[in-house]
């Protein structure tokens, strides 16, 4: 099990503060005996996967660290969480009695610690010199060793615990970052008021706190390295991943020809930027970036990810639920503009039938805007500009059918519509179930319905056509909406990729996590497609420089042995 994680979102920097750390101090027991550990989580052992070498030598975490600046370690409190918080409970509980014990009746208690018993507190006493003695400079190692002579320092718990307090604060707040310093604070004052005032509860509760603090010292060190690192990490990626692949390849562990087979039958998918020569290097890279695109769709979300994808499984999740997000905002804002066009014009007492039935295929200039005419001093003056309150399109219907407007993911919005599309969007990104869109049709059914005049009466006719369109391959609807969020999508990806193909992997990363300016409301629907399409760009330029060598570019069925062209930048491994 592992004692850390790293974690890649800002969102979760939460995790990373001292409620957290100071729950962490644990260590899981023997799960057949289901007996108190003898030892906390924090020691030199587990601390261990903070080391330096060990980051370098990540290869997840040196491929993660491309992708987020805000990257950096916690303690893994993950998974089963209740079970892990109640074995560290009964570990200081086991603690307390203890101590209790001994320091009332300290020869009798030595004397009763028979079988399997473990005596808890000088097992927590080495813990702490051992991490002491990792975390401390070298000229303050041997007062480490004088202070913590276990012998002497349990003598110190039966008589008193100050001293030892008074000199951990001295110590600690010498070492570590000032945020730490009322941490320290707190913990001398525990074992200090602990130890005079006879509460066993207090000192206990000390030693916790004494432990939060050397962990936290630990992963202030880890971090702060990581961020000192990041720029050579990075440079080095490509050379890193293809030595370490390579020898996973050759060891019949990772499995490349599946990947050849996905990227060779890619190759007929259509282009989603069709106009215009295609980026070249090592290989066709808009030719992959092409079949990305398509895998990342949510209609192929059946298919089977290739083994070179093994390290951005969780960012393909991820764009694809994003895109997931689009398509289907593009939906509620056609049933949304198809509903206020209608409210205008349709009597109250009207019975609704379905505002997004499709009489016959739309044909592309359905999504044009259609020009509407001004009179102005006399002229009529024919203008693009589109308009919620716009009359309907005049595209053919029946009776039982009312038209369909036109999808305008990049058209300019006027406030109120704009308004809509964020009120939306952010109703679609609150959940990431499997089955979001059944748990959040009511919210965004009653939302399109508040963003018009349309009847209350008429919420059960919207969330009927929400159901049967939202996320939906089978529906046309669902369809025209996936081909327009792909045709914004085209021409702005193309760009990023051009541009990217000539930069370092360090300027891609400052380039595509640099923050940008805050979106208006105009200009929102494409930093939509923007934020996308650099994760897009990003993502498939570094995979492809890592893999394209490997995997790709020549038939891993053939005899030849594969060659990786030397990558520039400094290797650190």
């Amino acid at each position: 099990m592992r004692i850390y994680i790293y974690i890649n979102s800002a969102a979760d920097a939460l995790h990373n503060n001292e409620t957290v750390l100071r729950s962490s101090s644990r260590r899981l027991p023997n799960h057949k005996t289901g007996k108190p550990a003898k030892e906390p989580l924090v020691t030199a052992a587990t601390l261990s996967e903070l080391d330096v070498n060990k980051i370098v030598n990540n290869p997840k975490l040196r491929h993660d660290i491309n992708f987020d600046p805000d990257l950096h370690f916690r303690p893994n409190l993950d998974g089963e969480k209740k079970r892990k918080i109640k074995i560290a409970d009964d570990f200081w509980e086991t603690m307390r009695l203890q101590l209790r014990e001994y320091r009332m009746q300290p020869e009798q208690f030595e004397r009763g610690l028979l079988g399997d018993t473990e005596w808890c507190l000088p097992e927590t006493l080495k813990a702490i010199r051992g991490i002491l003695e990792i975390l401390v400079p070298q000229r303050d190692r041997v007062a480490v060793e004088e202070m913590f002579n276990i012998e002497m320092l349990m003598q110190q718990f039966q008589k008193g615990a100050e001293k030892l307090a008074a000199w951990l604060s001295q110590l600690l707040k010498c070492h570590c970052a000032p945020m730490r310093d009322s941490w320290v604070d707190e913990m001398a004052t525990q074992l200090s008021n602990g130890d005079r005032n006879g509460d066993v509860t207090l000192l206990v509760a000390g030693m916790q706190n004494l432990l939060g603090v050397l962990e936290a010292m630990k992963l202030d060190v880890a971090n702060h390295q990581i961020r000192c690192l990041r720029p050579l990490l990075i440079e080095d990626t490509v050379h890193f991943e293809q030595k370490f692949f390579m020898k996973k390849i050759a060891a019949g562990i990772v499995d490349v020809t599946a990947a050849n087979a996905w990227f060779r039958r890619a190759s007929s998918l259509p282009d989603i930027a069709p106009t215009g020569s295609s980026p070249h290097s090592e290989g066709n890279t808009w030719d992959f970036i092409n079949a990305l695109v398509h895998f990342t769709l949510p209609s192929k979300a059946s298919e089977m990810v290739p083994h070179t994808f093994l390290f951005d499984e969780e960012r393909l999740t991820k764009l694809r639920s994003d895109m997931l997000n689009l398509i289907n905002l593009e939906i509620c804002m056609c049933l949304y503009r198809n509903l206020h066009g209608q409210s205008n014009t349709t009597p109250e007492n009207t019975p609704m039938t379905s505002v997004l039935s499709f009489p016959t295929i739309p044909e592309p200039h359905h999504f044009a805007p259609k020009p509407k005419q001004i009179p102005q001093d006399g002229h009529v003056v024919t203008s693009a500009s589109p308009s919620p309150r716009s009359s309907p399109s005049s595209t053919a219907s029946t009776p039982d059918t009312y038209s369909l407007t036109p999808l305008r993911l990049s058209l300019p919005f006027d406030h109120p519509t704009s308004q809509v599309r964020t009120l939306l969007l952010a109703i679609l990104s609150s959940s990431t179930t499997n089955d979001k869109c059944t748990s959040l049709l009511p919210s965004l059914a009653l939302q399109i319905l508040h963003s018009t005049t349309t009847p209350l009466t008429h919420l059960r006719q919207i969330e009927s056509d929400l159901t049967l369109h939202l996320s939906n391959p089978r529906s046309r609807v669902y369809q025209e909406a996936e081909t327009h969020v792909l045709n914004q999508l085209g021409p702005v990806l193309k760009k990023l990729v051009i541009n990217y193909t000539s930069l370092t992997s360090l300027q891609i990363f400052e380039a595509a996590t640099l923050p940008g300016t805050p979106p208006t409301p105009e200009n929102r629907p494409k930093d939509e497609i923007s934020e996308i399409a650099k994760r897009i760009a990003h993502i498939g330029i570094l995979h492809w420089r890592v893999w394209g060598p490997l995997a790709y570019v020549l038939n891993p069925k053939t005899e030849e042995e594969i060659e990786v062209p030397k990558e520039r930048a400094q290797s650190i491994s």
